[in-house]
């Protein structure tokens, strides 16, 4: 995989919804070999690091909601199974 699952991810939410990225006050957008992860801010109703796996076998996603706290992970909340018509409305359900 290559940096092609994250630009097609922002695709598949920007398709869904043009104004989602925005309101989420999504910043530092980060391509991964499988995935997009990036920090929610401003307005937001929670604010960390929202990251977009994609899993090749299964076709599908898994969302995972996470904060860096002195140096260590800590979950807030993990999707999976989440398809691609999906993401805009699982992301917001959390981020807000």
């Amino acid at each position: 995989m290559s940096n092609t699952v994250a630009t097609t991810i922002r695709d598949q939410i920007v398709a869904q919804d043009k104004m989602a990225m925005w309101a989420w006050g999504a910043k530092d957008l980060v391509a991964h070999s499988n995935g997009l992860s990036f920090k929610s801010s401003g307005l937001a109703t929670w604010k960390g690091t929202v990251f977009v796996q994609y899993n090749e076998g299964a076709d599908d996603y898994t969302v995972e909601f996470f904060k860096i706290r002195k140096a260590e992970k800590k979950v807030t909340k993990i999707f999976n199974g989440v398809y691609c018509d999906q993401l805009v409305q699982v992301i917001d359900s959390v981020v807000g």
